[in-house]
């Protein structure tokens, strides 16, 4: 039997351009716009359990998408939260790559990456994978259908995990919030 995996991120966020990581901040108009968009794409899908973390932001989309499929329950595992950036959370982006560009790329891409008080991509796949796992556990028992809105990182990590990608090309491609990529799973 076939069951889908719709992944897909949430939108743009009030406070652009930071570490945002573990702030529990809201969508802005703009990714609420986007979640609309994304939420009519999936109009036409079967969406049975729709999973996120407990980040506002990560609700937010879910319940846009989960409009139009009114049966759908909600499941928040904190395993796909977004990755914890420590002593950098809530800093600009820009003013730390100026002052420390070399480390800026470690810290911005590098799977193993030292962050102060705070996860590497090899950390938050840890998390992921294990989540992961239980989800496709979860799926051959209920034989469901699920979305995942996710949030940057954790999204890469579980594509790097469906699509058996190396940890290089999990850490460098972007995602758009309007978008997302249906999985078809066959457990038999």
């Amino acid at each position: 039997m076939e069951q889908s995996i719709y992944l897909f991120r949430h939108g743009h966020i009030t406070k652009k351009n930071i570490f945002c990581g573990w702030l529990n901040l809201p969508l802005d108009k703009q990714g609420i716009k986007e979640a609309k968009i994304l939420a009519k794409k999936l109009s036409k899908e079967k969406i049975d359990i729709g999973f996120c973390s407990d980040q506002l932001r990560g609700k937010q989309c879910l319940a846009e998408v989960l409009k139009y499929h009114k049966n759908a329950k909600v499941i928040i595992d904190v395993r796909i939260c977004e990755r914890n950036y420590g002593e950098l959370t809530g800093h600009k982006k820009d003013e730390f790559k100026s002052k420390f560009p070399k480390e800026y790329e470690e810290i911005h891409r590098g799977y193993n990456a030292n962050i102060p008080s705070g996860e590497n991509f090899n950390d938050v796949s840890k998390r992921v994978f294990s989540f992961m796992n239980d989800l496709f556990e979860f799926m051959q028992k209920e034989k469901c259908n699920v979305a995942i809105s996710a949030h940057t990182n954790s999204l890469r990590l579980i594509q790097e995990y469906l699509e058996n990608l190396s940890k290089e090309e999990a850490t460098k491609f972007e995602h758009h919030p309007e978008n997302y990529k249906k999985y078809v799973i066959n457990f038999e």
